[in-house]
């Protein structure tokens, strides 16, 4: 077992932790088997989440205070409050580990969560069961399955992000096209009264 320790300087904290597991990993190699995770704090909680959500600290922060919030108006819910969100989010996590590389989604990551910080020295604890290790100078490798699977979505993903730009450049022309055609007609419209108070004269 590994131990590993963190120091929080913010009042909640959502710390992503993956490359510490990966480390792990690394030491240990493991070629198949999981990892286990376990936090022996009361205010701590680990969990698998997102990256590719720039605010994704923030979000899902607020979204744990607003189902349980410090205050309820003015008055205060109780110390009990900043465990039960470390319970409701997760003291224990099991990660799969398949030809000596740690499987996540293609957006996931490994979470340390506080909400009761600041702190120093808060746990995890790591630790393993593999059905076998990676041999002398053998080196980790995504199973050929889930690299095709990647590969596969994340072509996808590009796909999308093109067509996505594809429409916006499509509605930003539009747009501008229209701005130039009520343009043009204002600067019609004026000229004809222009021509029209002038003839009044």
């Amino acid at each position: 077992m590994k131990i590993l320790e963190f120091d929080i300087t913010a009042p909640e904290s959502f710390m992503d932790i993956t490359e510490h597991i990966r480390d792990y990993v690394r030491e240990t190699r493991i070629k198949n088997g999981f990892i286990h995770l376990q936090v022996p704090e009361k205010t701590c909680a680990v969990t698998i989440s997102t990256n590719d959500e720039r605010n994704i600290e923030k979000d899902f922060l607020n979204k744990v205070n607003h189902f349980l919030p410090k205050y309820n108006g003015m008055q205060f819910t109780g110390w009990t409050t900043t465990s039960v969100k470390a319970s409701l989010v997760g003291l224990t996590a099991q990660i799969l580990v398949e030809g000596g590389e740690l499987i996540l989604g293609r957006h996931q990551s490994v979470y340390f969560v506080e909400f009761n910080g600041p702190a120093k020295g808060r746990r995890l604890y790591v630790s393993h069961m593999a059905s076998d290790y990676l041999a002398e100078g053998e080196e980790a490798a995504l199973p050929a399955e889930l690299a095709e699977l990647y590969a596969a979505d994340q072509a996808k993903e590009e796909a999308e992000k093109a067509e996505q730009e594809r429409i916006i450049a499509e509605m930003r022309a539009e747009a501008a096209a229209r701005a130039a055609q009520y343009k043009a007609e204002q600067e019609a419209q004026k000229k004809a009264e222009a021509e029209e108070n002038k003839e009044q004269e």
